[in-house]
């Protein structure tokens, strides 16, 4: 039998021990107790801190493990890499990781390849403000838009940076150029060098300031013109970065005039649900399945065999009218799950914030009225 690591144990990350126990492998797991729903899912639990890679490393070359995975969580991108690199399992280098976390690296790879058009970019010197408006500030090691702040004049620049800087570990901030224009991201899976864009996602935002998703839709409706530049764009990034192996998720702005501008990448899968539900919903592709079969080094090229609509709808204070369509809808043949937790509504600053969501699958895309 063979042996999987999974870095991560909250509830959204399930269906990856569901998935490696369906595949009949031995699954070890690694996660701080606190809110690690997924521990009794595991044949082993270790409750170690994600970050701890050498620790984790140390007990992987003991267990013999086979492959390591998480997904859809930032912070453990470069555990993985480091162990998956010093026991020569199948993954992304080290060296790669750190760069996929920190948001100013990946901009200068971008750029010194010349991978795909970009927001000028720079990173914040303590005293030195921004000559021009407006811009968008933002941790260089964030995730689910914490910290990311539109902000259009300078009497704003100071709480922008003070929110970023909570929100950074390494405390170090970017500054970018601020795009207009529709937000959507391209899911893929990368193995020994080959990359396969499985499929594009709009999204709906709260806008300005914080730009947190409301919305996810798959299949994009963007001219297909535009989505063959996205997928052009992607394999040049992802060979830029050099993101070889695993998922991928990619964000880019479109502007008014067709103009395609990279904004970050992961080495991994799309949160959200987009990676665990979404896009199998609409392609047919087991894309869990592929992230496992990717640390085992035994991949197989990915055959989407199903065109369906499929997305999310995520309730929260500004769309709060999302609660009475799901009310409504919830035993509609179209709905794959939904959640209202007990919360009031808040504002959204962050992803954390929102308090449900309904997830649907359907011939069409579903649009609330």
């Amino acid at each position: 039998m063979k042996k999987i690591a999974i870095l991560g144990a909250s509830e959204p990350h399930l269906p990856l021990f569901l998935k490696a126990k369906e595949m009949g492998l031995e699954t070890y797991c690694f996660a701080w107790s606190q809110g690690a729903y997924c521990k009794d899912y595991a044949d082993h639990y270790y409750d170690i801190s994600i970050v701890n890679k050498e620790h984790i490393a140390e007990i992987c070359q003991k267990e013999q493990i086979n492959g390591i995975i998480s997904n859809a969580l930032e912070i453990a991108v470069p555990t993985v890499a480091y162990v998956s690199e010093r026991l020569g399992l199948n993954g992304i280098p080290y060296t790669t990781a750190l760069d996929a976390r920190n948001k100013f690296q990946m901009r200068e790879k971008i750029a010194h390849q010349q991978a795909c058009r970009q927001p000028a970019y720079t990173l914040y010197q303590s005293g030195h403000l921004p000559s021009s408006y407006p811009i968008i500030v933002k941790p260089i090691d964030g995730s689910c838009s914490n910290g990311v702040t539109k902000v259009n004049r300078k009497e704003d620049f100071a709480q922008a940076l003070n929110r970023a800087s909570q929100a950074s570990l390494a405390n170090c901030i970017l500054i970018e150029e601020y795009i207009e224009g529709q937000e959507v991201s391209v899911e893929s899976i990368s193995f020994h060098g080959k990359h396969y864009v499985l499929t594009i996602t709009d999204k709906e935002t709260t806008g300005a300031p914080y730009f947190v998703e409301t919305a996810h839709h798959q299949p994009s409706i963007l001219p297909l013109n535009i989505q063959e530049k996205l997928k052009y764009a992607v394999n040049n990034i992802l060979n830029a970065i050099g993101i070889n192996n695993g998922a991928s998720h990619a964000e880019f702005k479109i502007d008014q005039n067709g103009n395609i501008f990279f904004i970050e990448v992961g080495a991994r899968g799309g949160g959200d649900f987009i990676s665990y539900d979404l896009v199998k919903l609409s392609t047919g592709y087991d894309y869990v399945k592929g992230m496992i079969e990717v640390a085992l080094d035994e991949f197989n090229i990915p055959e989407c065999s199903v065109q369906k609509c499929a997305g999310v709808y995520f309730l929260s204070k500004e769309v709060s009218y999302i609660r009475t369509f799901i009310e409504k809808n919830k035993n509609s043949k179209w709905v794959i799950k939904y959640h209202i937790d007990g919360r009031p509504l808040q504002e959204l600053r962050k992803s954390q914030d929102r308090s449900g969501y309904i997830i649907y699958q359907a011939d069409h895309r579903i649009c609330v009225s």
